[in-house]
């Protein structure tokens, strides 16, 4: 589909293999040899001795083409340095960026950079001028064709307040603008940092459904934002951030698949429950603290809630439970949001 067609639509590691997203059944899986960034062991780190601070730590990014890749992560935890580094806005300390099978240095960063549109953190563009006039400095600046510009604003739905000064838009006013600016180019990989802040739950779902529809048509787009429910909308594969590692990188069938969600017992003899059922279960000992700080076993209205039991020792405790004459009228999995796997990953931290 041709950007003009679609503007009027939107109107209307190891051999990683990750689908890309959509609603179709078929959809084409996105191989090694379609890796569109790469990191290996990815490092930034800021000051030196005593005040030294790693912002980036060792990450290996592995982001196919065609793809929402939805970036994840507590305040701090390096989403935002880390888009700087694949931009070429910083030095790594240590490790490498390879985009499109090249690497990213001074040889091959303004090649790779024509191939790239970026918003990262604030949203570009001078209040003074209009955002027509914003545009003509990035075509000018680019070499763009008219028609480029355009589209973008179209795509944006900014083309009838093009003649506005920025400094009278909204705050999602001016994310489209900055949006824009990062489309006009046509560019194959696209890197957004919240491009969605400001914006009202119609401009949400627009935003949405345009870097869906890119993605359709093989654009690579690295999304940020803090909504989860949205990234979990939009997004084929997932990564997330904490403290500056990668602890996890996949689709999110993956993700909801490395986590354990807590087991419901229900049962009218919840005190029956003792400690003593779950020794030796998933490395717990008794009633102690879980790993991530949680009791294993707490009481609820209906029984007791058990955290982080695998299904082999969840049917070790089911015979248990028999043995010891404990009724059981249910035993179920709690399902699990993005928010809560989030929340477990990073220990809790808020996403932001």
């Amino acid at each position: 589909m041709s950007w003009a067609a679609r503007s009027g639509m939107l109107r209307g590691m190891h051999t990683v293999t990750f689908p890309r997203p959509g609603p179709a059944a078929g959809d084409v899986v996105a191989r090694q040899t379609d890796v569109v960034v790469a990191t290996h062991a990815l490092t930034k780190t800021f000051g030196r001795g005593a005040a030294a601070r790693t912002a980036v730590d060792r990450l290996d990014l592995v982001i196919p083409r065609g793809v929402v890749y939805g970036f994840l992560g507590p305040n701090g935890s390096g989403k935002s340095t880390t888009m700087k580094l694949l931009l070429g806005l910083l030095t790594p300390t240590s490790g490498s960026v390879r985009l499109f099978g090249s690497p990213l240095d001074r040889r091959h960063r303004g090649a790779l950079m024509a191939r790239i549109g970026s918003m990262i953190e604030q949203p570009p563009g001078y209040g003074h001028l209009t955002g027509a006039e914003n545009m003509r400095l990035v075509q000018r600046m680019l070499g763009l064709r008219q028609a480029q510009v355009e589209r973008a604003l179209e795509l944006v739905r900014l083309t009838e307040h093009r003649d506005r000064l920025v400094r009278t838009y909204s705050m999602g006013m001016k994310q489209r603008l900055g949006i824009a600016m990062a489309l006009a180019r046509e560019p194959e990989l696209l890197i957004l940092d919240e491009p969605t802040n400001g914006l009202d739950p119609a401009g949400i779902e627009e935003i949405r459904n345009l870097l869906m529809s890119l993605a359709g048509e093989g654009v690579t787009v690295l999304v940020s934002s803090h909504l989860l429910d949205e990234i979990d909308r939009m997004a084929g594969v997932l990564g997330i951030l904490s403290a500056g590692r990668l602890v996890f990188q996949g689709t999110r069938a993956e993700l909801m698949r490395h986590s354990v969600p807590d087991l419901l017992l229900v049962t009218p003899r919840p005190q029956a429950v003792a400690p003593g059922l779950l020794a030796g279960l998933g490395g717990t000992e008794g009633a102690g603290p879980a790993p991530d700080g949680r009791s294993v076993m707490t009481p609820t209205q209906a029984g007791v809630r058990i955290h982080g039991l695998a299904p082999d020792a969840v049917a070790e405790l089911v015979r248990r439970l028999v043995a010891e004459g404990v009724p059981v009228h249910e035993l179920r999995r709690e399902p699990q949001s993005l928010e809560d796997v989030f929340m477990d990953l990073t220990g809790g931290a808020r996403v932001l």
